[in-house]
C-alpha cells in the first residue's frame, strides 16, 4: 500500500498572511492586526482630542487673548471644543484602546483560541469605527460648525438648531455616535462568544485570567445599557430633521427624557472604561509582586 500524505498543518499566521497588503494589513481578519488598528484609531483621536484640551486650557488661562497668532476663541467655538473633546476622549479614545485594542489582542491569546469567534464581524467592527471617527472629524469642517451642545447633548439645546446655530454639526455628531455604538456592539458580541465557546481544553471559566473576565464583563454591561441611548439618539435626530417632538415641551415632549436615556447608558459606561483598566493593573501587579492575585473569585463576583 502506498503511504498517504499527511495533511499540511496550517498555523494561524499562515492562514492570515500571504493574501496581499490590503488583506493582511487593511481589511484583515487577524485579531492582532485588528487590535493594532483599534490602537491606531484611538491614538489618532487622542491627538485630536488632546489638542482640543490644550486650546481649552489656553483660553481659560488667557481669556480673549490671541492664540498662537490665530486670534481668540469665540464663545460658540469654545462650546464646540468642549463638546468634541468630551465626546472624543470618552467614546473614541478610551473605548477603542481599552476595549478594542487590549480585548482583541489579549482575549484569544489568554484563553488559547486561534482567533475571535467571528473574524469577519471583527473586521466590520473596526471599519465601522473608522467611518464613525471620519464622520466626527468631518463634523468639525461643516460651515455651521461642530456640535456645541455639550458632550451629553441635552435638549432643548441639542434638539433645536436655532439655539446653537449647528445643523449638520450635531446631525453628524449623532450619526458618528450611533455608528460607534454599533461598532462596539459587534465587538462585544465577539468578546463574549469567544471567551465562552473557544477556550482551550482545560481552560475552565475559573481559570480564565482576570483581564478576560473584566473585558467580557465590560462588554456585557455595554450590550445591556447602550440600547436606550441608541434609541434616544435616533429620536433626537428625528426631532432635528423630521420635526417630531420627543423632546419639545411645546408639543408634548419632555427634554428630561433624553437625560434618562443618556444616563441609563452614561453611568454604566464609567465601568465599561474602568474595568479593563483595572484588569490591566491586576495582571501586571502580581507579576512584579511575584505573588498570585488575592481574592480571584471575589473580584469576579
Amino acid at each position: 500500500m502506498e503511504a498517504q500524505a499527511l495533511p499540511k498543518i496550517v498555523t494561524v499566521e499562515e492562514s492570515h498572511g500571504g493574501a496581499g497588503f490590503l488583506r493582511d494589513y487593511v481589511f484583515s481578519t487577524d485579531h492582532k492586526v485588528i487590535a493594532k488598528q483599534y490602537l491606531a484609531v484611538g491614538l489618532l483621536m487622542s491627538l485630536i482630542g488632546g489638542f482640543m484640551a490644550y486650546l481649552i486650557r489656553v483660553e481659560l488661562a488667557w481669556p480673549g487673548k490671541p492664540l498662537l497668532g490665530w486670534g481668540f476663541i469665540p464663545p460658540a467655538s469654545y462650546l464646540a471644543l468642549v463638546t468634541m473633546h468630551g465626546t472624543i476622549m470618552v467614546f473614541f479614545v478610551a473605548m477603542p484602546i481599552l476595549l478594542g485594542a487590549f480585548g482583541n489582542f489579549l482575549i484569544p491569546l489568554m484563553i488559547g483560541a486561534k482567533d475571535m469567534a467571528f473574524p469577519r464581524l471583527n473586521m466590520l467592527s473596526i471599519w465601522t469605527l473608522v467611518v464613525a471617527s471620519t464622520l466626527l472629524i468631518v463634523s468639525l469642517l461643516v460651515p455651521d460648525g461642530a456640535a456645541s451642545a455639550g458632550w451629553t447633548g441635552y435638549p432643548p439645546l441639542s434638539a433645536v438648531p436655532a439655539y446653537t446655530g449647528n445643523y449638520w454639526g450635531i446631525n453628524l455628531w449623532l450619526l458618528a455616535l450611533a455608528l460607534e455604538f454599533s461598532s462596539f456592539l459587534m465587538g462585544g458580541i465577539n468578546f463574549l462568544t469567544t471567551a465562552i465557546n473557544l477556550r482551550a481544553p482545560g481552560m475552565t471559566l475559573w481559570r480564565m485570567p482576570l483581564l478576560v473576565w473584566l473585558e467580557i464583563t465590560a462588554s456585557a454591561i455595554f450590550l445591556l445599557s447602550v440600547g436606550p441611548l441608541v434609541a434616544g439618539s435616533v429620536m433626537l435626530l428625528l426631532d432635528r430633521i423630521v420635526g417630531t417632538s420627543f423632546y419639545n415641551p411645546a408639543h408634548g415632549g419632555d427634554p428630561l427624557l433624553w437625560q434618562h436615556l443618556f444616563w441609563f447608558f452614561g453611568h454604566p459606561e464609567v465601568y465599561v472604561i474602568a474595568l479593563p483598566a483595572i484588569a490591566i493593573m491586576m495582571e501586571i501587579l502580581p507579576v512584579f509582586a511575584r505573588k498570585p492575585i488575592f481574592g480571584y473569585r471575589t473580584i469576579v463576583y
